[in-house]
């Protein structure tokens, strides 16, 4: 896995969309609803539940794309990107404020290097301001502060190392804790790092992923939530 911060500001290229409504899905509420992410989902959070999405419905608000660099598209139930540009990464948000959240999604990985990234979104301010919980298919994970000056990871020198996480094209649940300054990503019911930083303490929030030096990166994001703590 290469290291994050080999990432430069130029290279990184975001894809914005807003959602014309904040959904809140009453469904969920039963046990049956929220069965695909029980792990990484808090105990309670049926009634603290902001938002939630399957992807299932086009006209929601989710932007799509496409280009010879990259594809983000409804498909195979959820939202498909295809990015084929090295050192890229594409994103796309909820398209609302929020100060403290708990996010998570399923993030399945269906084709392409193992050398890839992709993961959660929150207090999204614009293309240079924003938090990113990432992680790889080859074991890697961080959090990342994006300002004016670059990308700077927050947990480590460089991306860490989690033998739990190398496993290939698989699907992963992923939860991202932005309460406070405190920083926090979980992967299917581990909590693998926490960190505080002060810099953003509002903004949108939403999913990404991206390639380094080798292209052809596939994942599918699918059941997104936003809660308050």
């Amino acid at each position: 896995m290469l290291n994050w911060l080999l990432k430069p500001n130029g290279y990184w290229s975001g894809i914005i969309a807003s959602a014309r409504t904040v959904l809140v899905l009453l469904w969920l509420v039963g046990m049956g609803g929220c069965n695909a992410l029980s792990s990484p989902i808090p105990s309670n959070s049926p009634d603290h539940l902001l938002f939630y999405d399957d992807f299932s419905d086009p006209q929601r608000g989710w932007q799509r794309w496409e280009n010879e660099q990259a594809e983000i598209v409804y498909r195979e139930g959820g939202l498909r990107f295809s990015i084929n540009a090295p050192y890229y990464d594409y994103w796309s948000l909820a398209g609302f404020q929020i100060e403290d959240a708990i996010l998570a999604v399923e993030a399945r990985v269906v084709g392409g290097p193992l050398n890839n990234d992709f993961g959660l979104i929150c207090r999204y301010k614009n293309s240079s301001q924003f938090y990113a919980f990432i992680i790889s298919s080859d074991g890697y994970a961080g959090i990342a502060a994006v300002d004016g000056e670059g990308y700077h990871l927050l947990t480590d020198s460089t991306l860490t190392y989690f033998a739990s996480l190398e496993r290939g094209w698989a699907t992963y649940l992923l939860r991202a804790d932005c309460i406070g300054p405190r920083l926090t990503l979980y992967v299917d019911r581990e909590k693998l790092l926490e960190t505080e930083d002060h810099r953003y303490n509002s903004g949108d929030v939403g999913v990404l992923a991206g390639t380094f030096d080798q292209v052809g990166v596939e994942v599918i994001f699918d059941n997104f939530y936003v809660f308050k703590p």
